[in-house]
């Protein structure tokens, strides 16, 4: 028996595979957006801690 935490490890390698798999023509910027915003919602089921950090990722960072 999988635990939770194995499904969704499956679940995000099964995802990260479809969007790999993917002709690079055969999807919109809107479909590739909505992929990767899907990877990113397994990864942070997977690990909230991620999800609370994420905000900084899309802050540009002070160069100074």
């Amino acid at each position: 028996m999988c635990s939770p935490e194995d499904e969704g490890i499956d679940r995000l390698a099964d995802a990260i595979d479809d969007l790999a798999d993917a002709a690079p023509d055969a999807l919109t910027p809107e479909e590739l957006s909505a992929r990767i915003a899907g990877l990113w919602s397994i990864v942070e089921a997977l690990d909230p801690e991620i999800a609370r950090r994420r905000v900084r990722y899309g802050t540009p960072r002070n160069r100074e």
